[in-house]
């Protein structure tokens, strides 16, 4: 019962507008929809169905979600005090496209229930686009990684816009929010914000710095491999193995020395790293590299000939 009713609002040739025009629906089906084992599964084929289709047929899915109530079902279980009843809820609203609680919605964006929090935000910006992204300017709880990347993930299926809030966000006490707004500014290019993500090259969190690093890769400019290598001596492990990485794609032969002059210290696989950044940028440096006092000794000579190898 439950996909034959699904099928023909899938398959209905109702005008888009037709709001006013209810599918037809059997006494029986009727009868049925007042038991909760049948409602349950009805409404979990629906969602199942909308995620896999769109255009018309998605729309009439939405209507006959509407038609059916189930809609005011989904909002009692937002007001549940159970959190997992209240994030399914969200989740159900934001596939079915339910806009209208889009406020009851927003409030639960900085909820103390992680996975709450999470369906919150990240259906937020299923509904809104980019829009949604302004509970960033009140959260105080830390996105997490997973969560910035399915937030990213949201934002791709949408055309991209030039959303003017990153630069706010950059600010934020929030850490994870200015990690968020990093990788923000690295996804889309921001080429506009190459200032204030320099600042956070000096700021105190690693993690921070790290991100401010690779986003500086998709934004450079002819002095960003200098600000970088001047960076270097004062970073962690990580990022000073970050900043290597990102010279492969940003230096030139002029940046060949002063990586050169890092490989005095560090562990074996940073200076791996920086062997094989400055055969990256010109290979024949490899013979600069072989005329190094230490070059005949363990571990250089062994990382020189790996990387000949590599590029062979």
């Amino acid at each position: 019962m439950a996909d034959l009713l699904i099928r023909n609002a899938i398959f209905s040739e109702q005008e888009e507008n037709a709001d006013d025009n209810p599918f037809p629906i059997t006494g029986r089906t009727t009868k049925m929809l007042s038991n909760k084992h049948f409602k349950r599964l009805l409404t979990k084929e629906l969602i199942s169905a909308k995620k896999n289709i769109s255009g018309a047929s998605a729309i009439n899915l939405k209507k006959l979600y509407i038609q059916l109530h189930l809609n005011e079902d989904a909002l009692a279980k937002l007001n549940s005090s159970e959190w997992h009843v209240k994030a399914q809820a969200i989740q159900e609203l934001g596939i079915m496209e339910q806009k209208e609680y889009l406020n009851k919605i927003y409030r639960l964006t900085n909820n103390k229930n992680d996975l709450v929090r999470m369906e919150a935000q990240t259906n937020i910006v299923k509904l809104y686009g980019f829009k949604g992204l302004r509970f960033l300017d009140v959260i105080s709880y830390q996105l997490t990684e997973w969560q910035q990347i399915a937030l990213l993930k949201e934002l791709s299926m949408l055309p991209p816009e030039n959303f003017n809030k990153i630069e706010k966000w950059l600010k934020s006490k929030n850490t994870s929010v200015i990690a968020f707004a990093l990788k923000l500014t690295r996804t889309y290019h921001r080429f506009e914000l190459y200032d204030q993500v320099i600042e956070c090259l000096s700021h105190e969190n690693e993690e921070i710095r790290f991100e401010a690093i690779y986003t500086l890769e998709k934004i450079y400019n002819i002095d960003t491999a200098d600000v970088l290598l001047e960076r270097y001596e004062y970073e962690t492990l990580k990022n000073q193995k970050a900043i290597v990485s990102v010279m492969q794609n940003i230096a030139s032969d002029e940046s060949i020395p002063m990586l050169i002059s890092f490989l005095n210290q560090g562990d074996n696989d940073l200076k791996r790293m920086i062997v094989r950044t400055v055969a990256h940028i010109n290979t024949s440096s490899l013979l600069q590299l072989k005329e190094l006092q230490t070059a005949q000794e363990y571990p250089l000579e062994q990382i020189i000939k790996q990387i000949e190898g590599e590029i062979k």
